[in-house]
């Protein structure tokens, strides 16, 4: 495989979910070298972040309307979550671009963003390629475990949200100055 960690680099930048996997399984079966293939996908992760961290600051994003509306709520999940936002958008299926898109935005800091999502995908990365080294015989297996287990994480987080969203409310109307009507 002449540009196998070539592809495994490239292609990390887009899925960083599955590429580690397969990367495990083919350093494995001897195609490349483990920690070679390992660095290749976490570099990869990181660079696909980095490129949507600065698609987030470009004027086109910064100026949009419909990030401008968004932004009130995003500002308020990251005042109050701050950048753990990073390792868990790693984790919750569907806001790893959404977080990294945020986060260049909002103007953040290169340096600590590089830092802090550089760890996450070396420490994300690292699990899932073990996986793939370790069972390779099964990888279809892990392959659909991956997208199971992501998926179950965005409907607990979402239960999650709209349990503590539907309490809020209701704690909300049940105070006397929420449940105040007037009357003429």
């Amino acid at each position: 495989m002449k540009y196998g960690l070539v592809a495994v680099f490239l292609a990390a930048t887009l899925e960083a979910d599955v590429i580690p996997v397969l990367a495990g399984v083919a350093a494995h079966y001897g195609y490349f070298n483990p920690f070679a293939a390992l660095a290749a996908a976490s570099l990869g992760a990181l660079a696909g972040d980095c490129i949507w961290f600065y698609v987030g600051r470009t004027p086109l994003m910064k100026n949009n309307a419909l990030v401008r509306r968004l932004r009130s709520t995003a500002e308020m999940l990251f005042e109050r979550v701050g950048h753990w936002q990073i390792p868990a958008s790693h984790v919750i299926y569907g806001t790893r671009v959404a977080t990294m898109t945020f986060l260049g935005a909002r103007g953040s800091s290169l340096s600590r963003f590089v830092l802090l999502d550089g760890v996450s995908c070396l420490g994300l990365t690292t699990v899932l390629f073990g996986l793939g080294f370790a069972l390779s015989a099964s990888v279809s297996l892990i392959l659909v475990n991956v997208r199971r287990v992501e998926f179950v994480l965005l409907v607990a987080v979402a239960v999650f949200l709209f349990f503590f969203h539907s309490l809020g409310r209701r704690i909300m109307q049940d105070t006397p100055a929420g449940s105040q009507t007037t009357q003429e």
